[in-house]
């Protein structure tokens, strides 16, 4: 552990590493030993396990929050950055790991799973369906339902993919820059206004 960081950094920071590692069953004694602090330390910072849990959830997944330019004059570009950056993110060992624990604790803590798309995910469509809805009133795709739309790219950003590493199938190493261009250039086709008008 850094000397230089605060007894709630080193919990948070211990705890992330173990959460991820054995999910929730990871007990405060390991995160305590871990984060090199007293007993009495962790109970000053947090009242419980479940809500250190609780913020290291969402302090996790709202990294999955990926940039997005203000204006989409240069459309295909600025999907193809976020789309780079938004998969690093969800697809990388720590994103897969945070998004099995949060499935599996799902039924015992709904409201945190709500409150964690609502900020994750949920404020990422609303941001990027934005985007899409400037970039349709600018004409540079075609008008449709932009959270549709974002729903839709964000999907095929990661889906398959997602999948085959939450049961644990490999990744086939490919070039990332090209794989993203090929997402995005599919969905502007799709939104193309040519193919909307015929």
């Amino acid at each position: 552990m850094n000397a230089l960081m605060t007894n709630r950094e080193r919990l948070l920071l211990a705890a992330r590493e173990l959460f991820l590692q054995q999910g929730y069953d990871a007990s405060v004694d390991a995160i305590i030993c871990r984060a090199e602090v007293a007993r009495q330390t962790f109970y000053n910072h947090f009242k419980s396990k479940e809500s250190l849990f609780a913020e290291v959830v969402l302090d996790r997944f709202l990294d999955v929050l990926a940039p997005l330019n203000e204006h989409p004059d240069e459309l295909r570009q600025s999907l193809v950055n976020f789309g780079e950056i938004y998969r690093q993110r969800v697809l990388n060992p720590d994103g897969i790991a945070a998004y099995r624990i949060l499935s599996a604790q799902s039924q015992r803590f709904p409201e945190l799973v709500r409150e964690v798309y609502a900020l994750g995910a949920g404020k990422m469509i609303r941001r990027l369906a934005d985007f899409l809805g400037l970039a349709m009133e600018e004409k540079h795709i075609c008008h449709a339902d932009p959270v549709f739309a974002a729903e839709l790219l964000m999907a095929m950003l990661v889906g398959q993919e997602r999948s085959q590493l939450l049961f644990g199938i490999p990744r086939q190493p490919e070039e990332e820059t090209l794989k993203v261009a090929v997402i995005v250039d599919g969905f502007l086709r799709m939104f193309a206004c040519e193919h909307f008008n015929q």
